[in-house]
């Protein structure tokens, strides 16, 4: 087997500057890399720690199922049918976004409907990145509810209330997960009779 020697130049980057990323995806898409060359062979290379350590040997085609977040880096080396090398290609930086696993909390569960009273939900989700917010009300996006606190108005009637909250990455829309949390509200009472 050929051994293809190349020297690497990695430049320092931080986890929390995704802006220098090629692409950034979430913790379930699958990283999909692929070359516009005519060579017959492919030679990918995963950059870890500084060094680069050989994946596969395919087509130009190559996809990784990423199984943390953070960045994973790429070269790749072409190699005709004659032997011939390519030079070692840039690294592609790809950078996979954290689980996001948001939870609606809220100060009562139940709650009375007369007399109204308002209540805040609130969506928690990790520090350190920004989020688009859509709560929504029985599966029906409620208009204007984008932040990451909605105040419930009082005044509804007895029964359940399902109050969701749609949360996406803003470095990328498609990483969206949603939480629910059902609020019961309780019937109102009549006014009491004393008997004698």
């Amino acid at each position: 087997m050929k051994k293809i020697l190349f020297i690497l130049f990695i430049f320092p980057f931080f986890a929390s500057a995704q802006s220098d990323a090629n692409k950034i995806l979430c913790l379930n898409q699958t990283i999909s890399l692929s070359t516009n060359d005519t060579a017959s062979i492919h030679h990918w290379y995963k950059v870890v720690n500084g060094t680069a350590q050989l994946q596969a040997s395919t087509d130009k085609v190559y996809t990784e199922i990423p199984t943390a977040p953070g960045y994973y880096n790429y070269q790749v080396v072409a190699e005709n049918k004659a032997g011939c090398i390519s030079p070692v290609s840039d690294v592609v930086k790809i950078y996979i976004l954290p689980a996001l696993t948001p939870t609606v909390t809220t100060p009562n569960a139940l709650i009375c409907s007369a007399p109204a009273t308002s209540f805040v939900l609130t969506a928690s989700v990790p520090d350190g990145f920004t989020y688009t917010y859509q709560w929504t009300k029985n599966g029906t996006p409620i208009s204007g509810a984008t932040a990451s606190t909605y105040t419930a108005n009082g005044g509804t009637a007895p029964g359940t209330i399902t109050y969701g909250i749609n949360v996406a990455y803003s470095l990328n829309p498609s990483c969206t997960v949603s939480a629910t949390k059902i609020i019961t509200v309780a019937p109102e009472l009549t006014k009491p009779i004393i008997g004698q």
